[in-house]
């Protein structure tokens, strides 16, 4: 009997002990699927996640990368600076949208699953919540990046007072074949100030999506149309005296004109359409006319307002403004009248000459408001305002934006998306002078997207003056070296005086006998931006081939746009070759290496090719 007892505990203790497994099994199943530690079972992967400074730079994690120091630094809430969450008095601090911070390099296997959490705060009100994504990138052990693959973008909370609840952040991946080592970055979508904390990396028992390895398609795509070296937009900030004119923050080092009177300046904002058309008309090239919103008017006899008749409140002095705007009605120099009494207030008179030369008109704006002091609501009035008056000249919609005053930082992530909802497809004017804030360069001639609004591109410019012209003219070889593009630009009003026209007839002359030898593309701006964008969504499917044909692919243009002259690098040059089974046709053209088709949107077309 009491043997039999026993065996009865012991099973019943036996089914408990079975039951508790299985419950723990279920809660570490649950933990890892959540990527949250396991006890027992899970061991910290990334180096320095306690965040340990560096003994030689005292305010950086020591390991831990950036694209700039100038918005990453350790903060310490015991003296006073921002935000901690696991009790070790250390949190880091990362600012700009054109920045990220980039973890040391995990220890990885091939095939093996990894994950990587952290937890994020912003506690910038005036912009809101904001996003990041978490970005894995896979190296070999001589630190050739094999892999990479990016998470969903993720929601920020705003710190309130009270509350200091963080926002978890998690992505999982599967290292590709080839990986030793992987780096997560944590890529912002806005310019708001980021706490991070918590950051850990840990191994996965149960499979997670595979990060794409690196691969090269069977042909490459060049990136301009007829095989085009490079890229090229003119354009200008063309505004009346009521844009920023009469609302000057600008430096003289930014602005040669800044102490000469408004008005003087509108009228020659005026002339330079005239002087601007006559250069252009005659090396056949279309250019980029960014407007403000007077530039649609003919007058305001009947005193209309616009945007609800605002003040700006960050249009002060301590702010760089010259005078103090923050209590005045941004439009409260109107003189009211009309284009006889005050040209250098309203242009409309000037755009049928534009559009009859062909000239694409795009916005600066209508109010040339600062666009990172800018709200989402004061976004939404000015967009809307200058869509509004743009129409009712017969002006589409702007596709494309330069931002007044290069006044791109400290844009939220809520008014990018007011961007995009807005049809805006590119910007270019974007902030130069802060690295945390400096999405392109000059130095690097390549439009890319704007991180979390990726429909958005943004392009480099250069500024063109007298004293600027010969750099200009080494800027276009070094964009023609780097496959790239750059906007040359100025305001119209510096195309006025005999030494201005020289520069720029110089650098126009230059440029377009490039294009007419095959070597430069010119064309707007929106335009350049569309065709980078449509190029990219190329789809390129490698068949086996056969009938002896060395290459046998199909390649499909996804995008909205129609692509004229999309230009393939074949790796071999074919002796003989067909598109949809044709070997001749308009549709396409064979030089050298080089195959060039004409495809329409959605189009798809199969290509085989023979070598010699």
């Amino acid at each position: 009997m009491r043997q039999q007892r026993t065996i009865i505990l012991l099973s019943g203790l036996f089914v408990v002990l079975v039951a508790a497994a299985s419950a723990l099994a279920w809660v570490a199943g649950r933990r890892e699927a959540q990527c949250l530690p396991v006890p027992l079972l899970w061991s910290e992967l990334l180096p320095n996640a306690s965040l340990a400074p560096d003994p030689a730079q005292p305010t950086l994690a020591q390991g831990w990368g950036f694209h700039t120091s100038s918005g990453v630094a350790l903060q310490h809430p015991s003296q006073k600076q921002g935000f901690d969450l696991d009790g070790n008095d250390r949190a880091l601090q990362l600012i700009g949208i054109a920045n990220y911070i980039e973890t040391p390099a995990v220890a990885v296997q091939p095939g093996h699953s990894y994950c990587f959490t952290a937890q994020a705060l912003t506690d910038e009100a005036q912009k809101g919540a904001t996003r990041v994504q978490l970005q894995f990138r896979w190296f070999d052990t001589a630190g050739a990046l094999v892999g990479e693959a990016a998470s969903d973008w993720q929601p920020v909370a705003l710190w309130q007072p009270g509350a200091t609840r963080w926002s978890p952040l998690q992505a999982a991946f599967a290292a590709p074949p080839g990986a030793a080592g992987l780096h997560v970055r944590v890529q912002p979508a806005a310019d708001n100030r980021l706490y991070l904390d918590a950051m850990h990396a840990r191994a996965l028992t149960t499979d997670a999506p595979v990060s794409l390895p690196i691969q090269l398609a069977p042909v490459a795509v060049k990136p301009w149309p007829h095989g085009a070296q490079a890229a090229v937009s003119f354009s200008f900030d063309w505004e009346t005296t009521m844009g920023g004119l009469v609302h000057s923050r600008s430096l003289v080092a930014d602005d040669p004109n800044n102490a000469e009177p408004p008005r003087e300046r509108g009228l020659r904002m005026r002339q330079g359409i005239t002087n601007t058309l006559e250069l252009f008309r005659s090396y056949n090239i279309r250019a980029t006319y960014y407007a403000t919103g007077y530039n649609f008017l003919r007058g305001n006899t009947a005193q209309r307002t616009f945007m609800d008749d605002p003040t700006f409140p960050w249009a002060t002095q301590a702010n760089g403004w010259k005078s103090d705007w923050s209590q005045r009605r941004w439009f409260s120099t109107d003189p009211h009248s009309a284009l006889p009494n005050d040209p250098d207030y309203y242009f409309a008179d000037l755009l049928p000459a534009l559009r009859a030369a062909g000239q694409d008109i795009q916005t600066h704006t209508f109010s040339h408001l600062y666009g990172g002091y800018a709200s989402q609501n004061e976004w939404q009035a000015d967009l809307g305002t200058w869509r509004d008056v743009a129409a009712a000249q017969g002006i589409a919609p702007a596709r494309s934006l330069a931002f007044p005053w290069s006044g791109s930082g400290g844009m939220s992530d809520a008014s990018w998306q007011v961007l995009e909802q807005a049809g805006i497809t590119s910007v270019t004017r974007t902030n130069r002078s802060q690295s945390q804030y400096q999405l392109v360069t000059p130095a690097d001639p390549h439009c890319r997207p704007v991180p979390g609004h990726e429909r958005i591109l943004v392009c480099p410019d250069f500024y063109l003056t007298p004293q600027s012209a010969a750099q200009a003219l080494t800027l276009l070889d070094n964009t023609r070296q780097a496959g790239g593009m750059i906007d040359l630009w100025a305001h119209t009003e510096e195309v006025t005086s005999p030494e201005q026209i020289a520069a720029w007839t110089q650098v126009v002359r230059r440029t377009a006998a490039l294009r007419d030898a095959g070597q430069l593309w010119i064309a707007p701006l929106a335009e350049i931006a569309d065709w980078q964008q449509a190029v990219a969504q190329l789809r390129i499917e490698p068949h086996t081939p056969g009938a002896q044909a060395a290459l046998d692919f199909t390649i499909t243009n996804t995008s909205a746009h129609p692509l004229n002259g999309v230009t393939l690098e074949l790796p071999f040059a074919p002796a003989r070759i067909a598109v949809d089974g044709n070997t001749a046709g308009d549709s396409f053209a064979v030089r050298g290496t080089s195959l060039t088709l004409t495809m329409q949107a959605g189009q798809a077309v199969e290509v085989q090719a023979w070598p010699a």
